[in-house]
């Protein structure tokens, strides 16, 4: 009986002092894809080069950047032009004066998009999610659905192999 009290304490013990596993918890849900913005896009003239944004950045007309009322200050995001579907990334540094316009490029990205000689073109622009920041074909990638991978329900598929 002592032998047995023995063995239980140890038992015991040797749970308590045993290291936990991670627990994987509950899945969580994939995030939401990014609202588009479509509109009009403009860019800056040469006139406003060495300008202070709202940032305070001075404006470089040769640097890619814009300006937005619909995004927060420093973000990154995919500018799509409609007709050609060239993209390009941006940061928002600076904030637009009217409101007739989804985005204010620089000149280097308008040029990127191929919008000199038009000046003012149709786009759509979507936050870049963190994930693709430096990606090499971020801005076409911000734009596609998020992959899901669907498991079909019935019996378990690792005994069939």
């Amino acid at each position: 009986m002592r032998s047995a009290l023995a063995l239980l304490s140890l038992l015991i013990c040797g749970l308590a002092l045993a290291e936990s596993f991670p627990s994987l918890g509950t899945p969580s849900p994939l995030p939401e894809k990014p609202q588009i913005v479509s509109g009009k896009a403009s860019f800056y003239s040469k006139a406003f080069h060495g300008r202070k944004t709202a940032s305070g950045e001075r404006y470089a007309h040769d640097v890619i950047s814009a300006a937005s009322n619909r995004f927060p200050m420093g973000t990154l995001v995919a500018v799509r032009r409609v007709t050609s579907a060239r993209c390009v990334v941006v940061r928002i540094n600076d904030r637009m004066g009217h409101r007739s316009r989804v985005i204010d490029l620089s000149r280097e990205a308008a040029v990127r998009l191929g919008m000199i000689d038009a000046g003012v073109t149709e786009v759509d622009v979507v936050s870049l999610p963190n994930y693709l920041t430096g990606h090499e074909h971020a801005c076409l990638l911000a734009f596609q659905p998020p992959v899901q991978l669907h498991i079909p329900e019935g019996p378990d598929l690792t005994d069939a192999m």
